[in-house]
Order: C-alpha cells, then structure tokens, then sequence
C-alpha cells in the first residue's frame, strides 16, 4: 500500500506542474487572442477610413460632372424634396404608431 503511495507522489507532483503550465498557456493564449482582435480592429478601421474617402472623391467627382452638365442643382432639389418626403411619412407612420400604443396600452 504504501509503495503505491509512493508511486502516486510523482503522478500528483506532475499533474500539478501540468496544470500551472496549463494556466500559463491559457493566458498566453488570451493575450495572443486579444492582440489579434486588436489587429482585426485596426485593419477594419483602416478599410472603413479609405472607404469613407473613396465615396467623397466619388461625390465630389458626381458633383463636379453634374455642375458641367448644368443639372446639379436640379439634382440637390429632386434629393432635398425627395428627403422631405421621406421625412414627413415617417413622421405620419411614428405619431400613427404612437397613438395606437396609446390607445392599446401597448408600449
């Protein structure tokens, strides 16, 4: 009996050096895991700026070929009137759709 004690002292003495090492790469791999999103975050903030400047050259190039063709006034009207719109039917369906909560206790 005791010889098999005996034997299980190395077995436990190596399972406990197994699981601090464990631990340790467990937090090598956390600090690994959070550098990479870091990264991640970093190249798609560098796609979201270069594509954010893509479309102002792209609205200022449509700007300066509608002020060539003479319709670039035209053209903002058409998209302020077309915004009003927009806006004006959004804001009939938000006070419709406020009054029937209103009226059905629903909110």
């Amino acid at each position: 009996m005791s010889k098999r004690i005996l034997n299980l002292i190395p077995v436990a003495a190596l399972l406990a050096i197994s699981s601090a090492h464990a631990d340790s790469l467990i937090q090598s791999l956390n600090r690994v895991d959070n550098s990479l999103n870091k990264v991640q975050n970093t190249i798609h903030g560098t796609q979201n700026t270069i594509r954010d400047g893509q479309n102002k050259i792209d609205n200022t190039q449509r700007a300066i070929g509608e002020i060539q063709d003479g319709t670039y006034v035209e053209k903002r009207v058409e998209n302020k009137v077309r915004q009003q719109k927009r806006r004006a039917v959004n804001g009939l369906i938000n006070k419709s759709s406020n009054a029937i909560r209103k009226a059905t206790n629903t909110y």
